[in-house]
């Protein structure tokens, strides 16, 4: 199949798909012009479907501990969610559409929408359905077009906005489900852990273990398993306290599977464990960051990223976290004033 051939093929792929999300029959034109956008019983928000012509789909449910999860497989990013929540609640028309312009951005919206169905507690058909096109040419506003079950879809679409902010909506109407996952690796906001060992594979001498039982009740131990009578119990409490919070930038790294593989070739910079009072235990692997492209290199930095990490996670992901925040982790030994 020569190459012509297959760009017809996805042009008519691209086209079916923007009918059955755009102008499937079921969804009639309704003779009104729908513009109440907002959703403002925000708390009975059940699930949210988000969708575009591309075939990325999303779809986030709220759990019974009020975290939400995307496409079940992950928990959702607690941000994104609260983004999407506060701009149903807050979203108001800024202004019509000029008539004149009314089949263009129509148009515009078919060919390259974000369609979001949004789904109230215990109902089964959506409470609105919204169709994002793109911003204004100012990035003040957004094209937009609402469904309403029982009322069909707005004849005209409007710029919408949302109160109080200034910016455009479709950036956080993400339908990329990785987009969607948490990105936290240590979370321990109550210090519930156990144990922390963190291995340097080139600096055996500087690994460490910490076993912590809450409060100054601390035993600190060289990599041999060694335990310290003497060592600065608050700069290790000040240690432990950074696992309350440690999160990766994203799960998209960026690299062929080719350079992937060479990254996990090189020697890890640091491998870090922790074990919650429960008994389960979270693994990091970090790496040096190199650049891809020897236009970003620098010398400087012995060709090194000076601002991120790559780290593999414990269901074997390749990821990138920033350096800002992981950086602390990899305190040495001697930090902690051993005898």
């Amino acid at each position: 199949m020569n190459n012509k051939i297959k760009i017809i093929l996805l042009l008519v792929l691209v086209a079916i798909v923007a009918y059955l999300l755009f102008f499937r029959p079921d969804n009639e034109v309704s003779s009104k012009v729908l513009n109440d956008f907002a959703i403002r019983d925000t708390a009975n928000i059940e699930r949210i479907f988000l969708a575009d012509n591309d075939g990325n789909q999303a779809l986030i449910v709220k759990q019974s501990n009020g975290t939400w999860m995307v496409n079940n497989k992950w928990r959702a990013r607690d941000n994104n969610v609260f983004l999407l929540l506060r701009g149903f609640y807050n979203m108001e028309v800024k202004s019509p559409v000029v008539k004149e312009a009314i089949p263009a951005i129509l148009k515009q919206i078919a060919a390259k929408p974000i369609k979001v169905e949004v789904y109230m507690k215990g109902k089964k058909i959506p409470e609105k359905i919204y169709y994002f096109g793109f911003a204004t040419q100012d990035h003040y506003g957004n094209y937009a077009l609402l469904e309403i079950p029982g009322e069909g879809k707005s004849k005209e679409p409007f710029i919408i906005k949302e109160a109080g902010f200034y910016g455009f909506y479709r950036p956080r109407m993400i339908t990329n489900e990785k987009d969607w996952r948490y990105n936290g690796i240590f979370d321990y906001p109550d210090l519930d852990i156990s144990t922390i060992k963190v291995d340097y594979p080139l600096h055996k001498d500087q690994s460490f273990e910490i076993d912590y039982k809450g409060g100054n009740d601390i035993v600190l131990k060289d990599n041999s398993g060694k335990a310290f009578d003497k060592f600065n119990k608050s700069s290790v409490k000040d240690y432990i306290k950074l696992y309350k919070k440690i999160h990766l930038e994203t799960f998209n790294n960026f690299l062929t599977p080719a350079q992937e593989d060479s990254v996990l070739k090189t020697t890890p910079k640091a491998y870090i464990s922790v074990t919650n009072r429960l008994g389960e235990t979270v693994s990091a692997t970090v790496y040096e960051k190199g650049f891809i492209d020897p236009y970003d290199r620098l010398e400087e930095y012995g060709y090194i990223d000076p601002e991120r990490f790559y780290v593999l996670t414990d269901d074997n992901q390749l990821v990138i976290a920033q350096l800002l925040q992981w950086d602390p982790l990899l305190i040495a030994l001697k930090a902690f004033n051993p005898e």
